[in-house]
Order: C-alpha cells, then structure tokens, then sequence
C-alpha cells in the first residue's frame, strides 16, 4: 500500500492539526427546535463507544442502500414507474439520515450528554474523539450524499437520462462547495435561519413521500398557470432561483476576508468541470447521455466530492487552496474530444467509452484521497478512525 501512498499536508502544517476546532451555529428554527431536541433525546441511547466517524458512515449507508436498490429496480433508466415500497424507503432512511447528522453536529459542538459528575471527563473525551478527521470525513461524505440521493432524486421526479438529470445535481452543488469556501476562509460555518443542512435536507424526504403518495406522473403534469412547464420543470427553476437568492449572503461574507476576484479564482476549477460535463452533453455526436447518465453524475460528482474534501483538508492544516486539481485533465480530454466531433463529424475517443473511463477514475481519485487523508491524519494524530480513543484520567 506504501505505493499508494501521498501526503496531502505539508510536513510543516501537521502540527495545526492538534490544534484545530469546530466552529459554527445552525440558526435553523427547524434544526434549534425539532431535530436538536429529538437527536439529544436519541444519543441518550446511543452507547458510548460508538465513534462519530461511525455514525457518519451509518448517515452515508442511510442514502448508499437506496441508491443501489435504485440500480437494480430501475437499472439505468431515470424515469418510469418506482415502486412505492422504494420511494417510503428512501423517504424514511433519508429521514433516518437527518437524525443521524444531527447526533454528530450535537456531538462536535456538545459533546455527549453527561451527568455532572463525569462531564469535565467526557468533555475531554470529546475533544479528543472529534477530530479534523472527523470534519473532513462529514463534508466529504455530505457531497456524496447529494452525488447518490440526487440520482434517486431525479429519477423520482422522471427528469429521465437527459442533461437536466445532471442539472438537478449540479443545483445543490453550487452553494455546498461555495459555503465550504466560507467555512476556509472565515473558519467557521454560520448558517441562517432557512438553509440546505435542515430544511433543505427535509424537503429532499418530502419529495420521496410525495412521488409514493401522488404517483411519479405528478412530476410531469403541465402546469397552465406557469407557461405549460412540467411540475418538475417548475420545482428545478425554484432551486435555482432559491441558491440565487441564498448565495449573495455567503459572498458578503467571504468579502471580509478576501477579495471576491480572490474567491472566483479558486471557484474556477469547479464551474470549469461542471461546465465541460454540460457542455460534452450539449454537444454530443451519438446523445452518450441517452445511455451514460449515471457515467456522468459520477464523472462529476465524485469530483465533487474530492474537491470538497481537499477545501476541507486545507482548512484545518491552514494551507493554501490549490488552484486546480489533477483531475482537470480527464476533463481537458472529454472537452477537446466533444470539439473534435464538432470539427471532424465524429469524436476520437467513443464517448461511452470515455465517460465510463472518467467516472472509473474519477471514483478511484476519491478512494485515493479518503484513503490518505484518514492515513496522515490518524497518524499525525495518533487516534483511532472508527473506535473510541482513550482519555487520560
């Protein structure tokens, strides 16, 4: 495995690691009021040996089994009849997802609940057992989430294996990699009253409850009240118009400690992705998408995902964001093959062929980063990954 192997923080920024905490408040009504209450209430039966790194895999397996289950009902057909068993099930373990993502928000800015006897102890065991790690692995693991649940998602709103299947993915996208931008740059995560974590979260549930209770053709009726668009149609245009409304906020906020020209030059890398996946859709000699729509959310979305997890990592080692990463060149190669096609009439690499190679390697560049950041982090830190690390007395 020493092969494998990369550091991704410097030698001389290890040391920030130690010293690294979690800053932020959730202002949510929603999150204050119902699932902070329900989720302190629910640790009280959570054993305390149960590490936090394992509840966020059990969040993440909230959202991975549906998604296979997906697979092999609907193969890769993005539209058509789901059964409803289905739909309640991802509405429920989505729900479950929540209340799991609240246990670790209550335990990285709490701590396990205590008696007052044993609180200075847990306190400490608290601090030890909420690492860097664990924040990196959270973000990470959120980003995938969008990536897997968004597949099911578009399905459920019979978005089909066109480009908006792709679009309904990239919406939500946008405001995650920028707010990760925000937590770097001002080193905490504010968020306001109405935002994706909690009520964004809960509607994505209310879509799965009710496509099984309605019936996937809900998605697809005409609306006569809004020029004949499709109901789907109409719930997209409102998630774009929302991450409009929501982002200038966020913006105001970097700008305090950076110049916004600063900030979309480290966004560049990410809209030029994006927009090479668009694009090679748009401009596609054989509609490779008709055929290779999962191909490309996982094209795009594990790279993503990675690119979360580097701004992440460069957070807590107090590093410098890079500009772009390595991955820039699969998309430097799926854009010049969409525009030999537009020169020459045909592409020089089958497009099924490359985006399945993309989204191979784009999967493997993600497994190779988790891999190297919970091996340099465990070490430099000395702790467990997924158990409980001891405190002193």
């Amino acid at each position: 495995m020493k092969y494998l192997n990369y550091d991704f923080i410097a030698p001389t920024h290890l040391h920030y690691l130690k010293s690294y905490r979690y800053k932020g408040t959730d202002q949510s009504l929603l999150y204050n009021y119902i699932l902070s209450p329900l989720a302190e209430l629910c640790l009280r039966f959570v054993p305390m040996n149960v590490a936090p790194n394992v509840l966020t895999l059990m969040g993440l397996a909230c959202i991975i089994l549906p998604h296979i289950l997906y697979f092999f009902v609907m193969g890769d057909n993005f539209a058509g009849f789901i059964p409803n068993w289905l739909l309640w099930l991802t509405a429920l373990l989505h729900m479950l997802y929540m209340v799991i993502y609240v246990f670790q928000e209550e335990f990285r800015q709490l701590g396990w609940e205590a008696s007052k006897e044993n609180k200075q102890q847990q306190n400490k065991c608290f601090q030890e057992n909420s690492s860097p790690l664990g924040m990196i692995l959270d973000h990470n693991f959120d980003s995938m989430i969008i990536l897997l649940q968004g597949t099911s998602m578009t399905t459920a709103m019979q978005f089909g294996n066109t480009i908006f299947s792709v679009i309904l993915y990239i919406i939500p996208s946008v405001p995650f990699y920028i707010i990760a931008h925000e937590e770097y740059y001002t080193h905490e995560m504010n968020l306001p009253i109405i935002n994706a974590a909690a009520e964004g979260t809960i509607s994505v549930a209310v879509v799965f409850a009710a496509t099984a209770y309605y019936g996937c053709d809900m998605w697809v009726q005409k609306l006569p009240w809004f020029y004949n668009y499709q109901m789907n149609q109409f719930v997209m245009l409102m998630f774009i118009i929302s991450v409009i409304i929501t982002m200038p906020a966020v913006f105001q906020k970097i700008k305090k400690f950076t110049s916004i020209t600063s900030l979309l030059k480290q966004l560049r890398y990410f809209f030029f992705f994006n927009t090479v996946i668009l694009y090679s859709i748009l401009f596609s000699k054989t509609n490779v998408i008709q055929d290779h729509v999962r191909a490309y959310m996982y094209t795009v979305g594990f790279t993503m995902s990675k690119a979360v997890g580097v701004v992440a990592l460069n957070h807590v080692s107090n590093q410098n964001l890079p500009e772009y990463q390595n991955s820039i060149y699969i998309f430097l190669v799926i854009l010049l093959n969409t525009i030999s096609g537009q020169i020459l009439g045909q592409t020089i690499i089958d497009e099924g062929y490359l985006i399945k190679f993309a989204a191979t390697a784009s999967f493997l560049i993600h497994l190779h980063f988790l891999y190297n950041i919970a091996r340099q982090i465990s070490e430099a830190l000395n702790i467990k990954i997924f158990q409980i690390n001891s405190t002193n007395k």
